[in-house]
């Protein structure tokens, strides 16, 4: 699971750190596989979301995504921030992965506490500042684009431009 603001940047690369077994962690590193992302999302990250299932089927060739949608754009009230905390609570068992790197901080925060009350693994991943700057250029160029990417045939070599090369990813539980 993961939490997803308005760049895609952080997702791709902790799913595919996490697969590869590149990641540092208070356990012995190894290849995971995942059944599915879900990404928790709210309204105003649809070219996020579409730019984060390009990247996965033409970069990392995964498509097993599921999107959990909340009605708001930010947490706004404690009814908003119970609403995410139950509902990801719902959804994660022990032993999944809780990737916060993006997203809203109050998203995010629900996120993780939620993870350590079923006693999911928090994970972050880090990208350099300017890495991410150049990315996000790329993604601002090329988002009416990805929204249109269904399937491998539909990918370009560059969209792979908007994934990092130097990402670094922790789990700290």
């Amino acid at each position: 699971m993961a939490t997803l603001g308005t760049s895609p940047g952080g997702v791709a690369e902790t799913l595919y750190n996490l697969s590869m077994g590149n990641y540092v962690a208070p356990f012995e590193s190894k290849e995971l596989s995942f059944d599915e992302l879900v990404v928790v999302r709210t309204k105003g990250t649809d070219e996020a979301y579409y730019a984060l299932k390009a990247v996965l089927i033409c970069c990392v060739n995964y498509e097993k995504v599921r999107e959990v949608l909340f009605p708001f754009d930010d947490i706004n009230n404690p009814k908003d921030f119970v609403t995410v905390r139950e509902t990801v609570r719902g959804l994660l068992r022990t032993g999944d992965f809780m990737d916060f790197t993006g997203g809203r901080k109050a998203i995010s925060a629900a996120a993780v506490l939620s993870a350590r009350e079923v006693g999911a693994h928090l994970v972050t991943t880090i990208i350099e500042q300017q890495e991410y700057g150049e990315m996000m250029k790329k993604f601002n160029q090329l988002k009416e684009k990805l929204a249109g990417v269904y399937n491998r045939r539909d990918c370009r070599t560059i969209y792979c431009e908007l994934m990092s090369k130097t990402a670094r990813t922790i789990v700290f539980f």
